[in-house]
């Protein structure tokens, strides 16, 4: 005999005073949560390490002098400190690439333990990362300090946190994730400010260490009392839906959707649209890092100044953070690979405006041209694996998926300067970047949903999921706190 549902979820929340004293569902507060998780990967980001960059350089610089002059007063040329400051972008790519290698283990993990569990370990070892930072004294241990924060940061943690909205919504996706991306764009204007004060207060070793404390402050006391791995375990549906009863007298549940087929990582990679999302991921990352380490020199050599940058920082924040909440709404009723397919071409006119950069005006032009092509582009991506594979195996493919990106990320920068290098300036680099983001939009449209899970990833379909005869195929693979349990299944 089957158990009421509104008994079971009731039963769940008197268990959990915290879910009880929500008066909403709780996957609002599961959403605050990935946010603060999202901007405590900024250590680990691009915009987080390069505030230190010259603090490190400087430092190294004052050790070789030392080893080369001891007993002597320190003086730093010019020419000392670009060397240094050569082995610090040097350990920064190595241990950027290296950093993506671990992190498919990382969402496998995810899958096993439960997201609550390995967040804890993640958060926990980065902080250590932060603090090992302000001890780096050279090449080597440069590097794995880089390689610690870049793959619990800015990849681990990440992942982890774009897999904990995706635990509590479905259909509302999609605007769940456009409030969730506002992190990054908050991130990316307060983030320096703050580090900056630690610096210019504590200096930057005790910066690194005030940082590493700073996230454990923040993540362990949410971790303790308010993460929930996913509604199912507290007796609640993804989206707040409940059970209702149709007009025809059948219980309608809405969590049916959720039991339709789950894919894992080998199934996904039987389908075109996991390559094809993919290369627009990878090349998303190593465009965009690229334009934006290589901003400072670049608007040099057009004529502007290095506080003239400042001005590309702003507009973009804020243009990426318009456009990312809206697109979030808009990937609920558009088909996502049209999102895609949009926001490939509009990175590719950002490249353009970019190649324009003459004054402080294009500049601008610049920041919100390709803020608004960040924004559309994670409105159509974000949502895109857990509507087209399912819930089950997710941090497995997000994870490997993460791999690529991160490891793009690091290519980026390299082959600019290389391209610079090879093709006699930076415009010719431009145009070829230019020219794969459209190549790459033709692909975009023919990402479409695999078959078995076209009715929950296509916005069209939703609206008739009660009057579907659903796959019912359970979740596969070990019991884990990413999973739905089967209090909800044996709720019909």
């Amino acid at each position: 005999m089957a158990t009421d549902a509104a008994s079971l979820e009731a039963a769940s929340v008197r268990r959990d005073p915290i879910v009880q004293a929500t008066p909403f569902f709780y996957g609002w507060v599961m959403l605050g949560v990935a946010m603060f998780t999202q901007y405590c990967t900024s250590p680990g980001q691009t915009y987080g390490v390069a505030l230190f960059n010259k603090y490190i350089a400087t430092t190294l610089a004052t050790a070789t002098f030392q080893q080369a002059h001891p007993g002597e007063a320190v003086v730093l040329s010019k020419e000392l400190i670009d060397a240094e400051m050569v082995t610090v972008t040097t350990a920064y790519l190595w241990g950027t690439i290296l950093a993506a290698f671990p992190v498919p283990w990382i969402g496998a993990l995810a899958d096993r333990w439960g997201l609550r569990k390995t967040i804890a370990a993640i958060v926990a070892l980065f902080g250590v990362a932060c603090m090992f930072m302000s001890q780096v004294q050279g090449f080597y241990t440069l590097f794995i300090g880089f390689l610690a924060i870049r793959t619990l940061g800015q990849g681990s943690l990440t992942l982890l946190a774009t897999n904990t909205a995706d635990m509590w919504f479905q259909r509302k996706l999609g605007f769940a994730n456009g409030i969730r991306n506002l992190s990054a764009p908050i991130a990316f204007g307060t983030f320096p400010i703050i580090t900056i004060f630690l610096i210019n207060t504590l200096g930057w070793q005790q910066a690194y260490i005030a940082l590493g404390l700073g996230v454990w402050l923040i993540m362990f006391p949410i971790l303790i009392f308010i993460y929930r791995n996913q509604p199912e375990e507290i007796g609640q549906l993804p989206d707040g839906d409940k059970h209702v009863v149709r007009e025809d007298g059948q219980k309608h549940d809405p969590g049916k959707m959720f039991l339709l087929p789950q894919l894992g990582l080998g199934d996904a990679m039987m389908t075109h649209s996991f390559w094809i999302v993919l290369s627009f991921m990878t090349m998303w990352a190593m465009v965009g890092t690229a334009l934006m380490f290589m901003v400072v020199p670049y608007i040099e050599s057009r004529g502007l100044t290095e506080d003239d940058a400042q001005v590309v920082f702003l507009t973009m924040a804020v243009s990426m953070a318009t456009c990312q909440f809206f697109g979030g709404i808009l990937a609920d009723r558009f088909q996502l690979n049209y999102l895609l397919a949009i926001g490939s071409i509009m990175l590719g006119i950002g490249v353009l405006t970019y190649l324009a950069i003459d004054s402080v005006i294009m500049a601008g032009v610049y920041g919100l041209t390709f803020g608004m092509a960040q924004g559309v582009s994670s409105a159509g991506s974000n949502s895109l694996l857990a509507r087209y594979y399912g819930r089950a195996h997710l941090g497995k493919i997000k994870g490997f998926q993460m791999m690529s990106i991160v490891a793009g990320s690091a290519a980026g920068p390299f082959l600019m300067t290389q391209g610079k290098e090879l093709l006699g300036n930076y415009d010719k680099v431009l145009w070829l970047f230019a020219t794969m983001f459209l190549v790459q939009a033709v692909a975009c449209f023919f990402a479409t949903p695999p078959a078995e899970r076209k009715e929950i990833a296509d916005p069209h379909s939703q609206s008739n999921l009660p009057n579907v005869n659903h796959g019912t195929s359970p979740f596969t693979g070990p019991p884990s706190g990413n999973q739905p349990q089967p209090v909800v299944q044996a709720a019909d």
